[in-house]
């Protein structure tokens, strides 16, 4: 029994209903729809389609935590067990997914590159494939993804928005504001291209404009999955920062960016970005950072995305227990020494070289800590995130020259909440 989805490309082992099912699914992944989990159910009542229970066990995965790896075991079990009867474009899926499913993230994105060049209409694949593009800091394979979507969904909803991030990932910042704008007129709740537009006028400088942007693009996102909807108001907080508008992005944190899924990681992560960089303008934050650590410190031993851990590890510094820093690198230099070919640079050379720097840096050794973030500064694109969400490693080694932070304190000792508390640098 063999379907076919929208594309005419064969589900093996589904029916019509689930090549619906299926089609239902993709709509929601490119268009960050909030009910991807629905995918759970077709993959669940058709385990002899190996397609769906691999993009079930993709989807876990990409909860981007060790509860996802788990979840994600019995929809792999089915994938392998089914996988004989599937085509060549499904086996490359499958191999993708197996790769992933061993944190071999590389040849993921290998798998999922052949795939595109040979079924280009495979939008979800291709949208896969930047995923792990973007994890692994590859801004050019992200790009060459975005030209195959071209190729055959040249005016397709949600399509444009992809081009659009990846053009601006590679610095083409007016093509890519020309696609991320056509992307919102196909598609009025592209919310990838609207996130593709403020990285260009955050790029830019324009904050004004930026800040304008995303107040007309918002009432589209609240039928959004957790992620854009928060990644996306991350932003907006950004243009307050760069407005000078602090209380502004602090109300955005509160009412925004914490508390709709703590558990998330990529919740936590913009958590502590947004903290961070109001830690370096020495905006008080009250308790803010109470919740934070207490999820940052059930991720410590994880070891997933060196993005990641080097979040968790600036929450840790900043408001865990005495040792528990200095516990995380030990940890991290361990996972480091374990790592081979390309994930030993990043993880050796980068990753853990940037987690020191962010342990001096709060505990005053601003000397140590410049020297670490100007020494990993060319290579730090290895650790994936967007040049924005990286920028902040340019900001704390600036802080680090002032001899603190961006307003010439540091972070040091512990109030009575157990909150850090500040100190003049001077």
């Amino acid at each position: 029994m063999t379907a076919t989805d929208r594309h005419s490309l064969s589900i093996a082992g589904a029916d019509r209903d689930a090549a619906r099912g299926y089609d239902r699914y993709v709509a929601e992944f490119l268009s960050y729809g909030s009910n991807l989990r629905d995918l759970f159910a077709v993959a669940d009542a058709n385990p002899g389609a190996p397609l769906l229970s691999a993009h079930a066990a993709a989807l876990h995965m990409a909860f981007e935590g060790a509860e996802g790896w788990t979840a994600a075991g019995p929809c792999l079990d089915r994938m392998r067990a089914a996988r004989k009867d599937a085509s060549a474009r499904e086996q490359l899926f499958c191999d993708a997914v197996e790769a992933w499913s061993l944190k071999r993230f590389r040849a993921a994105f290998n798998a999922l590159d052949e795939l595109t060049v040979r079924w280009p209409a495979d939008l979800c694949a291709l949208k896969w494939g930047q995923y792990h593009a973007f994890n692994l800091g590859d801004r050019h394979a992200l790009l060459r993804l975005a030209q195959r979507a071209r190729v055959v969904h040249e005016g397709a909803p949600y399509a444009h928005g992809m081009i659009a991030f990846a053009l601006e990932q590679n610095h083409r910042l007016d093509e890519a504001e020309e696609d991320g704008l056509r992307a919102t007129e196909i598609a009025i709740d592209d919310a990838w291209a609207h996130h593709a537009v403020a990285h260009v006028m955050e790029t830019q400088g324009r904050a004004r404009d930026g800040a304008r942007w995303l107040d007309r693009c918002a009432h589209t996102w609240e039928k959004k999955g957790v992620f854009i909807r928060d990644h996306n108001w991350w932003h907006a907080a950004l243009f307050s920062l760069a407005l000078g508008r602090e209380q502004d992005a602090l109300g955005i944190y509160d009412a925004r960016l914490w508390g709709a899924w703590p558990e998330f990681p990529q919740e936590q992560i913009g958590a502590v970005s947004m903290l961070w960089r109001l830690d370096l303008r020495g905006i008080d934050v009250g308790a803010r950072w109470t919740p934070v650590v207490e999820q940052a410190r059930a991720r410590a031993g994880e070891h997933l995305f060196p993005f990641h851990d080097l979040h968790y590890v600036y929450a840790i510094a900043r408001a865990g227990e005495a040792g528990e820093a200095e516990a995380f690198l030990s940890s991290l230099r361990a996972h480091a020494d374990a790592q081979e070919g390309e994930a030993a640079l990043v993880w050796r050379e980068t990753c853990l070289p940037a987690a020191e720097a962010i342990v001096d840096f709060l505990a005053g050794a601003c000397d140590a800590a410049a020297r670490k973030l100007a020494w990993i500064a060319p290579r730090l694109h290895r650790i994936g995130g967007s040049h924005a969400q990286r920028h902040i490693f340019e900001e704390t080694r600036i802080a680090c020259r002032r001899g603190g932070a961006l307003d010439g304190t540091i972070p040091d000792g512990k109030t009575e909440g157990g909150e850090t508390g500040r100190r003049s640098a001077r």
